[in-house]
């Protein structure tokens, strides 16, 4: 029985493999590529100092280097991205301690990805699709900043790829060498980040697409084993963080953030609704099977409770399964929708109303969860690449639902990026695009793959290619005019994926787009602060960096909370043991202070996007912006600033005696 639903899943995807191998031509192609993407993530790789959280990759590196383990400056093994940890220590050994030295691992991870992609882009792509994913590779933004940042996520990505490249020859050579190697790579990658754990399904892809139970169970266990990694990855992890004060805290909370009233309805309320809904969906796909039916109406209570984009789903499952049993009625579908849009329409126009907050965060209510939002983060990759995926999606349901095999990278796409987003969808309202790294290999594998199958498919209808209604020839084009016209939009959709205006931006673009903490760190080190004279810092992680203490963390108290223990029943900074100053009643206290010298602000030309009203909340600004305060110096980027408040006279006199 498992045998025969499992043939039957796999006979409803066409394996699109194109078995075609790169001649020297394309391997050399493929060379130039690797150099010229070699060359940007090099180019420029220190002239800035450090920047966002290479701070904390930093600080253990060089604690490392000087006394042989990964410690914080409070004490504690930082656990994440051990191997990274490592690798960097070795270049600063190699090079001397700088910022180039520091990044060079990720540069060099960031050439690797280039090589992979293209390993494991052989699986479904051309040699000329696959020169053009690997030029986006080499080229997209993201990716050169990430290779250009001494953080881990240029290292998640490159282990996702090598785990996608083994697994695809464990599926063309059935060799279960290549699927022991892809699981020791993911538990690798782990080590890496533990986000990594959501590009494990992609395991079940060979045994699914060729209805083999024995690769399905071989799948299963290793997946087994690679979530067993990561629990174990996670726990050791999580056990060498200090206790936090607030775990749980923090200054952004975790969902939709509409304020006004919204009505709590009984779950009795949804079991009535269900009745009638279920009637309703009865009527709209009749004789069309159960599920049907209890999908149809399963997403109309969810449009009740607020849930729309699980209703969307529910809706989208409902009538693919209607629809493989026979035409629907347009008629009924019609009103169907007519329903739900009044029904969504009375619900945004009741939260208008009650002002329940502004149109973005009525829309996120609306929504619910699992939340949309990963799925537009990840877009920022490429906008291009993630309107192809959302049409591959949306062609391979049409072709589902018209009982047409279906491409197989929409499997890719459905358990590679589509799963694991509505994963992360349950668990977190809105995410950076990095914390969906783990995603972006499917998403650039399947985004292409998707682009060639619709050239491939544009150029064997010669109706629709050349938009005659009269009969056309099959030999329409000339012997050459495929090859050219795939070559031309191959290079055509690599462009647009890249985004050329904003590949050079991210090149060598220096303070222009990252803070100057380095500079702030210099200009007070220039000047010698004396053993009465107080440094605060708004990053306190990078000034420890660079001027190797400092006596205080100015932030709110709200954000700080997260990252504070308590030491001999004092509240300090997890990772620095700095004391905090959280509120502007606390800053003006310390200016009170008549043992004091001068007193260094080092401003953070980071989280601008508020003028770091946040940041600088509970009064923190309007003390910074009191007379007391004298800017002294700011940085290259134009925004990081220090303060100077000088000394007491009376502090002053006994400086001088």
């Amino acid at each position: 029985m498992i045998a025969k639903r499992l043939r039957a899943f796999a006979a409803l995807f066409e394996v699109t493999g194109p078995g075609a191998s790169a001649d020297r031509r394309t391997l050399w192609l493929l060379v130039c590529i690797v150099v010229a993407g070699a060359a940007v993530r090099l180019w420029g790789l220190g002239s800035v100092g450090l920047h966002g959280d290479e701070k904390t990759m930093a600080l253990p590196v060089m604690n490392l280097v000087e006394h042989g383990s990964p410690l914080m400056p409070s004490g504690f093994l930082y656990p994440r991205a051990i191997g990274q940890l490592y690798l960097m220590a070795a270049a600063v050994l190699a090079f001397g301690q700088s910022e180039w030295a520091l990044r060079l691992p990720s540069a060099l991870s960031g050439v690797l990805l280039i090589v992979l992609m293209w390993t494991a882009g052989r699986r479904f792509l051309t040699p000329a699709w696959n020169l053009a994913l690997a030029a986006a590779v080499a080229f997209l933004p993201d990716f050169i900043e990430d290779a250009q940042t001494a953080r881990m996520y240029v290292f998640l990505v490159t282990s996702v790829a090598a785990f996608a490249t083994l697994l695809f020859e464990w599926e063309r050579t059935n060799r279960a060498g290549y699927l022991v190697a892809a699981v020791l790579t993911m538990l690798v990658g782990l080590q890496f980040h533990t986000l990594a754990i959501f590009a494990a399904f992609l395991v079940f892809i060979p045994g699914l697409l060729q209805g083999d139970r024995r690769k399905l169970g071989a799948a299963a266990l290793a997946f087994a084993v690679i979530v067993v990694g990561f629990e174990v990855i996670n726990t050791w992890i999580g056990r060498q963080y200090p206790p936090s004060l607030d775990s749980d805290g923090g200054a952004v909370l975790n969902g939709p953030h509409a304020a006004g009233i919204i009505p709590h309805l009984s779950r009795v309320w949804f079991l009535l609704v269900l009745l009638p809904a279920v009637g309703f969906a009865m009527w709209v796909v009749p004789r069309r099977g159960v599920m049907a039916v209890l999908l149809l109406a399963a997403a109309l209570v969810a449009g009740v409770a607020l849930s729309w984009h699980l209703a969307a789903l529910l809706i989208i499952g409902g009538l693919v399964i209607a629809r493989r049993e026979g035409e629907l009625s347009t008629l009924r579908l019609a009103l169907f929708f007519a329903v739900a849009a009044v029904l969504a329409l009375a619900q945004a126009a009741f939260l208008f109303a009650h002002a329940a907050g502004s149109p973005k965060q009525i829309v996120g209510v609306m929504l619910g969860w699992p939340s949309v939002w990963p799925f537009i983060s990840i877009a920022g990759y490429s906008t291009v690449i993630a309107l192809l995926v959302a049409g591959a999606l949306a062609r391979g349901l049409w072709r589902l639902a018209h009982r047409e095999p279906v491409p197989d990278h929409v499997l890719l796409l459905a358990l590679g990026l589509w799963l694991p987003l509505l994963m992360i969808g349950f668990m977190k309202w809105n995410i950076p695009p990095r914390y969906a790294a783990a995603q972006i290999v499917p998403m650039l594998l399947g985004g292409f793959a998707a682009a060639q199958w619709a050239t491939q498919w544009w150029l064997a209808h010669p109706r629709l290619a050349t938009g005659s209604r009269a009969p056309v020839p099959r030999d329409w084009l000339p012997p050459w005019g495929a090859p050219i016209t795939t070559v031309l939009v191959a290079a055509l959709t690599c462009v647009l994926a890249i985004n050329p205006l904003r590949a050079v931006k991210a090149l060598d673009s220096g303070y222009a787009a990252h803070p100057d903490h380095k500079g702030a760190a210099q200009f007070v080190a220039a000047l010698h602060p004396g053993p009465r004279d107080i440094i605060v810092a708004e990053d306190v992680l990078q000034q420890t960096y660079y001027l190797g203490h400092v006596n205080y963390w100015l932030v709110n108290k709200q954000v700080a909370a997260p990252f504070m223990h308590l030491v001999k029943g004092q509240p300090l900074d997890l990772y620095t043991n700095t004391r905090l100053i959280g509120t502007g009643q606390e800053l003006e206290q310390l200016l009170d202070r008549p043992d004091r010298g001068a007193i260094y602000v080092i401003g953070s030309g980071e989280n601008q996007e508020d003028g770091r009203q946040l940041m600088r909340s509970f009064g923190i600004a309007e003390v910074l912006q009191s007379t007391r305060f004298q800017v002294v110096y700011r940085g290259r980027d134009g925004v990081t600033e220090v303060w100077k408040v000088p000394a007491p006279p009376q502090a002053a006199a006994m400086g001088h005696r």
